[in-house]
């Protein structure tokens, strides 16, 4: 209404001004009665103009009392709704690529994708070999005091995710997971953030451990490879039911799963034991401390047929400094006990008892580029061909105990904001008990055993990571 009167107002001016400039030829009357004429028909034609907006108006309003009486506004309501909750999704991932390089030369076809050593290497099997290690899709609708209801999915791809797909990943089981064309749904659960006290978080489904210092994931350990305590200890995913929440500063987990340990292609629970899962974390200024650990019914593994054993245990305690932000350092001590998990000589069973400790650190140098040290030890009772090891991949399958040796150094460099490079070279020595010859050498095989009691690997990595959409 206010810009008719503007127009209005604006004419009768223009008029005004008008009849001034006039004024010099024409009569005063003459110019005011000319003056009164053209008002009268400015303002016929303004009650037009405003008639035909108001019935205007009415019409729209008219046609949006009908879409809604339809319930077309609503079905407009949900499309922006499936928008919104689309956008709430987050989404990332990477992809990683390397390739490896042994100095001991080692026979491809004897190997038959372990890389020599007992689990030394299970996530790069193939030795002197490029490789996709892992093509990492991360998906989740997280949950708040808002949003209290959600899920979470990882989906991968490649050489690491196609062993734990593969038949337990030992030598022989006949799986195809050492090729590397097999995807792996490492996470699938629900979650939801029950309102009891502070917030309890619940998980269901299968999730990854609590368990290790490393991870699964690429990017997010220091090192390309994994380290021996990890490879030889320690559970990868669990499946059941998980609450976490924090009292007083301390971070507290607890879950009941089937198995303390399980592989993806095993996953077939075959007994009616669970077993008890469990994280208490707690943080004092730049230090960290953690206890973790799974007890209760063992994996079913190296058939589908068989447990490997009958109950296990496995206790973790983990470290932490963090004494500035361009530097960080853990220690990862684990202990193991699975119960008549091995075949001894004499057609018996044994208990297998490990134990293990890592140490390592990572210095950021710059914004983009860091160095990383890794050193391990651990030892291992009744290695009689376990069948309740996470990864076993060994050539040495007769021996009363094992013990390993670790060196690993990393360099790192951020190439750009989402593209890492990496550079490794590793070292290792075993001592078997029987013959310290643990590690095949140049064209060796088995008949001619052919070994070294050490070798040194170098390796190569170039991460791609990604963020996709969502708030």
């Amino acid at each position: 209404m206010r810009s008719r009167h503007v127009v209005a107002l604006g004419s009768a001016l223009t008029l005004l001004v008008v009849a001034t400039t006039a004024g010099a030829t024409e009569p005063v009357e003459d110019q005011l009665k000319r003056m009164e004429e053209r008002l009268l028909q400015m303002e016929d034609r303004l009650q037009a103009t405003t008639a035909q907006l108001d019935a205007a108006e009415e019409q729209v309003e008219e046609q949006s009392e009908l879409l809604e009486s339809a319930g077309l506004a609503e079905g407009r309501g949900v499309g922006n709704g499936l928008t919104d909750w689309v956008n709430e999704i987050e989404i990332g991932g990477w992809v990683a690529a390397s390739y490896n390089y042994n100095f001991n030369h080692p026979n491809g076809s004897v190997l038959n994708g372990a890389n020599t050593g007992p689990g030394l290497y299970p996530f790069h099997p193939d030795a002197n070999s490029f490789a996709l290690d892992q093509f990492w899709i991360e998906l989740e609708r997280p949950i708040d005091e808002e949003n209290r209801a959600g899920f979470a999915i990882d989906l991968s791809y490649g050489k690491g995710p196609g062993l734990l797909a593969d038949a337990g990943g030992t030598v022989g089981n006949g799986g195809d997971g050492f090729s590397g064309n097999d995807f792996n749904l490492y996470q699938a659960y629900v979650q939801y953030l029950a309102p009891i006290g502070p917030g309890v978080e619940f998980k269901f489904g299968k999730f990854g451990t609590v368990i290790g210092a490393e991870v699964m994931q690429s990017p997010y350990n220091f090192n390309i490879s994994r380290g021996n305590v990890y490879n030889l200890f320690q559970p990868f995913t669990h499946t059941g039911v998980l609450a976490s929440t924090e009292i007083a500063g301390v971070s507290l987990t607890l879950g009941g799963v089937n198995e303390t340990r399980s592989f993806d292609a095993l996953d077939v629970d075959l007994d009616n034991g669970k077993a008890l899962l469990w994280n208490i974390g707690y943080g004092i200024g730049d230090v960290g401390l953690s206890f973790a650990g799974a007890w209760g019914g063992a994996d079913s593994g190296g058939s589908q047929t068989g447990n490997a054993g009958d109950n296990e245990i496995i206790l973790d305690w983990i470290i932490s400094w963090d004494p500035m932000d361009n530097l960080s350092t853990y220690v990862n001590v684990d202990y193991i006990k699975t119960d008549n998990a091995a075949l001894d000589f004499n057609g018996g069973t044994d208990d297998v008892d490990g134990f293990g400790v890592s140490w390592a650190t990572r210095y950021g140098i710059t914004d983009r580029a860091g160095v990383a040290l890794r050193f391990e030890y651990l030892t291992l009772d009744n290695f009689y061909n376990a069948a309740n090891l996470p990864i076993t991949n060994s050539l040495v399958t007769s021996t009363e105990e094992l013990e390993v040796y670790g060196v690993t150094a990393t360099a790192d460099y951020l190439l750009t904001d989402h593209l890492m490079l990496r550079g490794e070279l590793r070292y290792d020595y075993a001592e078997d008990g029987v013959d310290d010859n643990t590690f095949i050498k140049d064209s060796g095989t088995l008949a001619n055993n052919d070994f070294e009691d050490d070798q040194f690997v170098f390796l190569i990595e170039a991460i791609y990571k990604f963020d996709g959409f969502g708030e």
